[in-house]
């Protein structure tokens, strides 16, 4: 009964919503303070204070606390692009001396992988490194934005159209199972720098919790290491996911493009030239609205029906 009741209710509430929002909202402050409160008293104290109010409060509290969490998570869940572009290192543009410093590492890194590619010194490796983890230029101060960036620019450097631009027009046609494999690949991206974020807030809301409830400071001190550092492993876990994530972006592209252009009905490339020449131009269309002298391929369903009538008044005209 109760797997019927959890599978009813993630069918109405969406998994991704539950996972990456909501059950970090819900567990954050009750993780918090438990390092505090289970030091001398306090639970006991806490736990008679509880018992000790009207069943009217208790019930009070728990739906305002699940309903404070559920504003959060919403809050949380508007916010996954702006969380993702923090990861990436774009707010570090208003700090140019840290910016400068990541900058100027991937720089040298993706250098040194040039010159390995140049030299046939691990080329095998540095050319897959360099294809999953670094764009052609214009790098970007974090490991995470980089591995973005090399899937975001992987359709302008292959093929003259960016990414940004066409992703939202190619997601409509998207079979069913590519799409889903998209997002799910995106929610464990997701998933990994919230729970990023997650673990840096316990971790610095420990001391302060010690400091206000008078706990001791060590293991306070001893939850802000052991938060930071699982942060960092949720931050280094998410790469490979931005990786996975990023490799599903660029095989969307590659194996539906065609698709989109007959969708838009516009002319068939017939060569790799004319399709780089293509994206670019319907890149420069949508973005100036500059005309071309484009004339729409017709549709194959339509053409056949016509046929298909054609065909059959001339049969009934010979008859």
């Amino acid at each position: 009964m109760i797997d019927s009741l959890l599978d009813r209710a993630t069918s109405v509430l969406e998994r991704r919503f539950l996972r990456n929002a909501f059950l970090p909202m819900l567990l954050f402050l009750p993780v918090t303070v438990t390092p505090s409160v289970l030091q001398g008293d306090l639970l006991e104290t806490a736990l008679t204070g509880w018992e000790g109010r009207s069943f009217t409060l208790k019930i009070v509290t728990v739906v305002g606390y699940f309903t404070f969490c559920w504003f959060g998570a919403a809050i949380i869940a508007s916010q996954w692009r702006s969380i993702i572009r923090l990861f990436e290192g774009y707010p570090l543009a208003r700090l140019p001396w840290l910016e400068g410093v990541g900058v100027r590492w991937h720089r040298a890194r993706l250098a040194e992988l040039t010159t390995h590619e140049e030299h046939g010194s691990h080329a095998v490796s540095a050319t897959e490194l360099r294809y999953w983890a670094y764009p052609s230029t214009a790098v970007l101060p974090t490991r995470l934005g980089n591995v973005l960036r090399a899937a975001e620019f992987y359709p302008l450097r292959r093929y003259g159209i960016s990414l940004i631009m066409i992703w939202p027009r190619l997601h409509k046609i998207l079979p069913r199972e590519t799409a889903e494999d998209v997002e799910d690949a995106r929610a464990t991206m997701e998933f990994l720098l919230v729970l990023c974020l997650w673990l840096v807030g316990f971790a610095l809301l420990n001391p302060l919790v010690a400091m206000a409830l008078g706990t001791s400071l060590p293991i306070s001190l001893l939850c802000f290491a052991l938060g930071l550092l699982l942060a960092y492993w949720a931050y280094l876990s998410a790469i490979p996911a931005a990786a996975e994530y990023g490799d599903h972006l660029r095989a969307a592209f590659e194996v539906h493009r065609h698709e989109l252009l007959k969708r838009l009905r516009f002319p068939q490339p017939g060569t790799l030239a004319e399709e780089r020449a293509r994206w670019r131009e319907i890149d420069h269309f949508v973005l100036t609205g500059t005309r071309f002298d484009w004339r729409y391929e017709p549709d194959a369903a339509e053409e056949l029906r016509v046929r298909l009538v054609d065909g059959e008044r001339s049969g009934t005209g010979g008859a």
